[in-house]
């Protein structure tokens, strides 16, 4: 993660990169390959949560209670949806969202 200048703004802009993909806080945009990526709330959520936690596996439940919250019903399925969406939104060679079998999930290093 890194503060990059944008344009001719005075001010400081938090961008989170991992690979090619960009995520950029304080306007909830994520850019992959120099394109914009369009994703839900918690997509989003679910994304930039992983991004600043590089390398560290999350299990399901914990995404769960941490994106949507404790009083949230869904089972843990809801979780591997979301980041089915994600990678298929974001449309890079490599999967930068790994699968661990049997725990969870982390963003992996890049």
């Amino acid at each position: 993660m890194y503060l990059a200048l944008k344009g001719n703004e005075k001010e400081e802009e938090e961008i989170i990169r991992i690979g090619d993909i960009e995520i950029i806080p304080s306007r909830y945009e994520v850019w992959a390959k120099g394109r914009q990526v369009v994703l839900t709330l918690k997509e989003y959520e679910l994304l930039k949560f992983l991004a600043t936690h590089p390398g560290r596996v999350f299990t399901r439940e914990f995404l769960l209670s941490e994106i949507w919250g404790y009083d949230y019903y869904g089972g843990t399925r809801t979780v591997d949806v979301h980041v089915g969406r994600v990678r298929s939104k974001l449309d890079v060679e490599n999967p930068v969202i790994r699968t661990v079998r049997g725990v969870g999930y982390m963003l992996e290093e890049v």
